[in-house]
Protein backbone atom coordinates (compact mmCIF):
# COMPACT_ATOMS: atom_id res chain seq x y z
CA UNK A 1 0.00 0.00 0.00
CA UNK A 2 1.37 3.18 -1.39
CA UNK A 3 1.93 6.05 1.29
CA UNK A 4 -0.70 8.78 0.32
CA UNK A 5 -3.06 5.65 0.88
CA UNK A 6 -1.77 4.47 4.31
CA UNK A 7 -2.28 7.94 5.42
CA UNK A 8 -6.07 8.18 3.96
CA UNK A 9 -5.97 4.93 5.90
CA UNK A 10 -5.40 6.62 8.68
CA UNK A 11 -6.85 9.69 8.66
CA UNK A 12 -10.27 7.95 7.36
CA UNK A 13 -10.12 5.20 10.60
CA UNK A 14 -9.09 8.01 13.35
CA UNK A 15 -11.82 9.90 12.34
CA UNK A 16 -14.08 7.19 11.82
CA UNK A 17 -13.36 6.38 15.68
CA UNK A 18 -13.92 9.98 16.64
CA UNK A 19 -16.98 10.32 15.13
CA UNK A 20 -18.66 7.09 16.26
CA UNK A 21 -17.76 8.11 19.61
CA UNK A 22 -19.88 11.35 19.05
CA UNK A 23 -22.66 9.36 17.89
CA UNK A 24 -22.61 6.92 20.50
CA UNK A 25 -23.20 10.07 22.83
CA UNK A 26 -25.99 11.37 21.25
CA UNK A 27 -27.84 8.35 21.47
CA UNK A 28 -26.64 8.14 25.06
CA UNK A 29 -24.47 5.17 24.98
CA UNK A 30 -21.69 7.30 26.42
CA UNK A 31 -22.81 8.97 29.58
CA UNK A 32 -20.35 12.13 28.93
CA UNK A 33 -17.68 13.03 26.51
CA UNK A 34 -14.35 13.63 27.15
CA UNK A 35 -13.61 16.87 25.66
CA UNK A 36 -10.15 18.28 24.90
CA UNK A 37 -9.57 22.20 24.88
CA UNK A 38 -13.21 22.84 24.70
CA UNK A 39 -14.43 21.35 28.36
CA UNK A 40 -18.26 20.78 27.85
CA UNK A 41 -18.20 22.09 23.92
CA UNK A 42 -18.02 18.55 22.67
CA UNK A 43 -21.67 18.12 24.09
CA UNK A 44 -22.88 21.32 23.10
CA UNK A 45 -22.35 20.71 20.02
CA UNK A 46 -23.48 17.05 19.59
CA UNK A 47 -26.78 17.99 21.36
CA UNK A 48 -27.42 20.98 18.92
CA UNK A 49 -30.30 20.72 17.02
CA UNK A 50 -27.91 20.77 13.76
CA UNK A 51 -26.24 17.98 15.13
CA UNK A 52 -29.33 15.47 13.82
CA UNK A 53 -30.15 15.98 10.21
CA UNK A 54 -33.23 13.92 9.15
CA UNK A 55 -33.39 12.99 12.87
CA UNK A 56 -30.11 10.91 12.37
CA UNK A 57 -26.92 11.34 14.75
CA UNK A 58 -24.44 12.91 12.74
CA UNK A 59 -21.57 11.44 14.59
CA UNK A 60 -22.97 8.05 13.17
CA UNK A 61 -23.40 9.65 9.93
CA UNK A 62 -19.60 10.26 9.77
CA UNK A 63 -18.53 7.78 11.31
CA UNK A 64 -20.17 5.41 8.07
CA UNK A 65 -18.77 7.52 6.00
CA UNK A 66 -15.31 7.46 6.94
CA UNK A 67 -16.03 3.63 7.45
CA UNK A 68 -16.78 3.20 4.15
CA UNK A 69 -13.61 5.34 2.95
CA UNK A 70 -11.97 2.76 4.74
CA UNK A 71 -13.40 -0.16 3.31
CA UNK A 72 -12.92 1.30 -0.16
CA UNK A 73 -9.17 1.93 0.76
CA UNK A 74 -8.80 -1.77 1.86
CA UNK A 75 -10.58 -3.16 -0.84
CA UNK A 76 -8.93 -1.99 -4.08
CA UNK A 77 -7.83 1.85 -4.31
CA UNK A 78 -6.06 1.23 -7.26
CA UNK A 79 -8.97 1.07 -9.31
CA UNK A 80 -10.44 4.09 -11.04
CA UNK A 81 -13.54 3.64 -9.96
CA UNK A 82 -12.83 3.36 -6.65
CA UNK A 83 -10.78 6.51 -6.85
CA UNK A 84 -13.87 8.37 -7.99
CA UNK A 85 -16.09 6.70 -5.35
CA UNK A 86 -13.23 8.01 -2.45
CA UNK A 87 -12.67 11.17 -4.40
CA UNK A 88 -16.68 11.56 -3.68
CA UNK A 89 -16.48 10.79 -0.29
CA UNK A 90 -13.68 12.64 0.33
CA UNK A 91 -15.07 15.98 -0.57
CA UNK A 92 -18.35 15.18 0.62
CA UNK A 93 -16.54 14.88 4.05
CA UNK A 94 -14.59 18.18 3.81
CA UNK A 95 -17.86 20.10 2.99
CA UNK A 96 -19.72 18.37 5.71
CA UNK A 97 -16.81 19.33 8.01
CA UNK A 98 -16.78 23.23 6.61
CA UNK A 99 -20.58 23.65 7.41
CA UNK A 100 -20.18 22.03 10.90
CA UNK A 101 -17.26 24.07 11.70
CA UNK A 102 -19.88 27.13 10.35
CA UNK A 103 -22.55 25.62 12.43
CA UNK A 104 -20.63 25.69 15.74
CA UNK A 105 -19.09 29.19 14.91
CA UNK A 106 -22.85 30.21 15.12
CA UNK A 107 -23.45 28.40 18.10
CA UNK A 108 -20.26 29.46 20.13
CA UNK A 109 -19.17 25.93 20.92
CA UNK A 110 -16.74 23.95 19.75
CA UNK A 111 -16.38 19.77 19.50
CA UNK A 112 -12.54 18.81 19.48
CA UNK A 113 -13.62 16.09 17.55
CA UNK A 114 -15.66 17.65 15.07
CA UNK A 115 -12.47 20.33 14.57
CA UNK A 116 -10.11 17.82 14.66
CA UNK A 117 -11.83 15.50 11.57
CA UNK A 118 -12.47 18.72 9.83
CA UNK A 119 -8.80 20.44 9.74
CA UNK A 120 -7.80 16.15 8.56
CA UNK A 121 -10.36 16.80 5.97
CA UNK A 122 -8.51 18.79 3.25
CA UNK A 123 -5.48 16.46 4.33
CA UNK A 124 -7.44 13.19 3.03
CA UNK A 125 -8.78 14.77 -0.23
CA UNK A 126 -4.87 15.48 -0.80
CA UNK A 127 -3.82 11.50 -0.08
CA UNK A 128 -7.01 10.61 -2.05
CA UNK A 129 -6.02 12.97 -5.02
CA UNK A 130 -2.49 11.36 -4.80
CA UNK A 131 -3.41 8.02 -5.22
CA UNK A 132 -4.49 8.46 -9.36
Amino acid sequence: MSWPALLALAISAASAGAMLYIGLYQTRHVARLWCPLFERGCERVADAPFARPLGIPDGYLGAALYGLVVVLLLVSPDCSWTWFALMGLSMLAAIANAVGIYDMARLGSFCFYCVATALLSPVLLWAVWLLK
